[in-house]
């Protein structure tokens, strides 16, 4: 069967598809195009149009994919054209959001399509293998709706990936998404978004431990969040304690968690900060008493990767208090839970932790096991604490 034989239909899903800027898509896209879209991929299939892969997914050879688009500027109008894309940029938004509902469920959101889209039914680890396959679209469909000034929508699909780019560690796909996203919110005039997309793009610098670039995109953050908007500058400002924290600039960090704190009291996952800024102080027992609200606070709502950052903090403390076989008890905790949901760069922390603890507690051998289990995991992902973490390793021998 060649294109001219095509039904009508499949004709025009066959045009269509091709506005996708992807290589392959997931076959329920062709839905968002047409309602008997799906069933139209085998046609498209049986005529060699399309070629199918596992897990449903489709694409188009090169020479397919350039007579789909020749044909489409031959046939349909460009109103036509644009209403596809802007109907493929959605589909992957609404996934994003679906997906970020289970991912991030206690973060708030700028983006209106969280009333309105269901949540995956999932958990959070089936959530971001579910989105996985379109990595690479994401990025490419950010772009493509930021050229078809969609600045709504690359707002939103920023918005909706910041779980999985920060859970899965995605630093390459977090800076390319939220710097469009950036450039969207200053072409649309919204300084809510520009402030939220900085904030991302800073906590991205956090993780690489860049605090000096993150210090730069938390101030711009600041410097452009309206000033009624109370629950985004209370998140500037926490923010801005991150990087200061990462800087060693224990004081400015406190400064801000204070004025973080008093634009958010009902935030209790401040005092989490707040705690981990006061042990670097040396203020241990007021440490205590923050962490201890903090955990607290996330099993009240069953947060078990929170929990397991502030058992995190209780360890180190412990570990800054001169308490090595407590703190190995707390981090085993942590350790449990990060590995359970795998959180990988939290669980080389752990780990990293855990071997500092069991060698001032003269077991070297479990010190190195652990420190190796935090080199290999930081080698893998090409962080940039890989360095530290073998020099670490080294040093135990």
């Amino acid at each position: 069967m060649s294109y001219l034989s095509l039904p009508p239909a499949a004709a025009r899903l066959y045009r269509l598809l091709a506005m996708h800027p992807g290589a392959d898509f997931d076959g329920r896209l062709a839905g968002a195009l047409d309602p008997q879209g799906e069933n139209l991929l085998g046609t498209l299939e049986e005529a060699g149009l399309l070629r199918a892969a596992h897990g449903g997914r489709y694409s188009y050879s090169a020479l397919a994919h350039g007579h789909a688009l020749q044909q489409s500027d031959r046939t349909d109008s460009n109103a036509d054209r644009l209403a596809a894309l802007t109907s493929i940029v959605w589909w992957h938004v609404d996934r994003a959001t679906a997906a970020d509902k289970v991912i991030s469920p206690h973060r708030w959101r700028l983006s209106p399509r969280y009333a309105h889209v269901p949540a995956f039914p999932g958990d959070e680890s089936e959530a971001m293998d579910w989105l996985e396959p379109d990595r690479a679209n994401f990025v490419q469909v950010a772009t493509a709706a930021y050229e078809s000034e969609m600045d709504d929508a690359v707002l939103a699909l920023a918005e909706a990936l910041w779980g999985l780019h920060f859970h899965r560690a995605l630093y390459a796909d977090w800076k390319a998404v939220d710097e469009i996203a950036v450039r969207a919110a200053i072409r649309r005039g919204d300084r809510r978004a520009e402030a939220r997309m900085r904030c991302q793009l800073g906590l991205r610098h956090c993780e690489l431990d860049d605090f000096a670039a993150a210090k730069e995109e938390f101030t711009a953050a600041i410097a452009v969040e309206p000033p009624d908007h109370q629950q985004g500058l209370a998140t500037d400002l926490e923010s801005l304690a991150l990087a200061h924290y990462g800087l060693g600039e224990y004081d400015e960090a406190l400064a801000c968690v204070e004025r973080a704190a008093a634009l958010a009291p009902h935030d209790r996952l401040l005092s989490h900060l707040r705690a981990r800024i006061l042990a670097a102080l040396g203020r241990h027992d007021e440490a205590f008493a923050d962490l201890g609200t903090a955990l607290k606070h996330v099993q009240d709502k069953e947060d078990r990767y929170h929990e397991a950052l502030v058992l995190t903090s209780v360890g180190e403390t412990f570990l800054r208090a001169g308490e090595p076989a407590k703190a190995a008890a707390e981090l085993a905790r942590a350790l449990r839970v990060m590995v359970e949901m795998h959180r990988m760069v939290p669980e080389a922390v752990v780990r990293g932790l855990l071997s500092q603890a069991h060698e001032r507690l003269g077991d070297r051998a479990v010190a190195r096991d652990e420190a190796g289990r935090a080199h290999a995991i930081l080698h893998v992902l090409e962080h940039p604490r890989e360095t530290v973490a073998r020099q670490r390793l080294h040093q135990l021998g």
